[in-house]
């Protein structure tokens, strides 16, 4: 999750973003900080203030907290000295909206790019509402208002959770939800305010075929999933997924009967757990005694866009899928779709160890270019009667 904006009568922090890594609201989350100082003077304590606007009054920002966060790492800062979180004074007051760091160390800083990480803040309680942080950097360790170097805001936004076979994280301009389009001119919806739905069923999986999204037969209700960003990050952004662990033992981030008992085996097809592909993508072959779940971009959807020329087929547009999750590896659309038998269109990536995982990238600025996400699976023989799911939070960063 992601994105910033400026504002300063002070040096401007450079290339500055905020990466959250949980999107999900209330949640405790890890809020990692990266920018560029334009002082190159010492950098001994800063300032993080959470307002509901970039600038003017700052605003509340509804259920955040930074009383209980902890420094968890930092880099490329010039001197040996770690910032620690403190009760902060003069122009820094800790307390549930503010955080304050600092450490004494007088290394005079070089304009290059840095990080810093806290971790154990609690996001926002409000979804689909933008929040941002206003940065302040100070050359002495005590917060004084005469010794502000630079200053900068990033901007960052809490959104729902999608179920089944994916999860939602709206990051600003980013949205998932369901969709019956499955090609990549028809719009999904001219913003996101047009892109609904909380999840999508792929049908009654059978032995002898593997099910693909959109699939209308075998109980299946004909959508597909769909990821849709627009950012005018000049640098570009990425997308990733996180399998959410589910309740149970073993393979918690696959298709799966929440709560159940699975094995670590991943050749062991008796569980009520469907084994995910993992990271290295493969065409899906129902044989009757494997099991497979998996997800891949069907392709880029221009359908929506209206600011640039974005043809997929001729790879004009700004989005890139990354190379596990492209389909069939070219500029032509995955034709798979409800019940296919053998070698199927499309090769199939998911992995459900809730580490994050790249799906797309831009290198430069996007309008609602939409993602086209096709779900598949088929069970073994042995597979066990039950409703399965699945649950995914998408997170979008953008870098200007």
């Amino acid at each position: 999750m992601f994105v910033y904006r400026d504002a300063s009568a002070a040096g401007q922090l450079l290339t500055r973003s905020l990466t959250l890594n949980t999107a999900v609201p209330s949640a405790t989350a890890q809020y990692k900080f990266t920018f560029t100082v334009a002082a190159t003077s010492t950098v001994q304590s800063l300032k993080f203030q959470a307002c509901t606007v970039a600038v003017g009054t700052c605003g509340t920002v509804t259920g955040i907290s930074f009383s209980s966060a902890a420094w968890v790492s930092q880099n490329n800062w010039q001197g040996a000295t770690n910032f620690v979180k403190g009760a902060g004074s003069n122009d820094c007051t800790g307390s549930a909206t503010v955080l304050c760091a600092n450490r004494t160390d007088a290394t005079n800083q070089t304009a290059t790019a840095r990080d810093i990480t806290f971790g154990t803040i609690t996001n926002p309680s409000t979804v689909n509402t933008a929040f941002f942080i206003r940065i302040t950097t100070y050359s002495d360790n005590a917060y004084t208002a005469g010794n502000i170097q630079d200053t900068g805001t990033v901007a960052a936004a809490i959104v729902q959770t999608l179920t089944v076979s994916a999860a939602v994280a709206e990051v600003l301009n980013f949205c998932t939800g369901a969709t019956t389009v499955n090609d990549a001119t028809t719009s999904v919806g001219a913003t996101c305010a047009n892109v609904s739905g909380t999840g999508l069923n792929i049908g009654t999986l059978d032995t002898s075929v593997t099910n693909v999204s959109p699939n209308s037969s075998n109980g299946g209700d004909g959508n597909n999933g769909v990821a849709m960003l627009r950012t005018n990050a000049t640098s570009g952004a990425t997308i990733d997924v996180v399998a959410i662990q589910q309740s149970g033992t073993e393979h918690l981030g696959t298709l799966r009967i929440s709560g159940a008992t699975c094995n670590a085996t991943d050749t062991d097809y008796t569980d009520q757990c469907i084994r995910a592909q993992g990271t290295t993508q493969a065409t899906f072959n129902a044989d009757g005694t494997t099991e497979r779940f998996g997800m891949t971009i069907a392709g880029v959807n221009c359908g929506s866009v209206s600011a640039y020329e974005c043809i997929f087929t001729s790879s004009s547009n700004k989005l890139t899928r990354d190379a596990a999750y492209d389909g069939n590896g070219g500029a032509t659309y995955v034709t798979d779709t409800a019940t296919v038998s053998g070698a199927t269109d499309g090769g199939y990536t998911w992995d459900d160890t809730g580490a994050t995982d790249r799906i797309a990238s831009s290198s430069t600025v996007v309008d609602d270019e939409a993602l086209i996400l096709k779900f598949a699976a088929y069970p073994a023989i042995t597979t066990p009667f039950g409703a399965y799911t699945a649950q995914a939070s998408f997170i979008a960063v953008a870098t200007y």
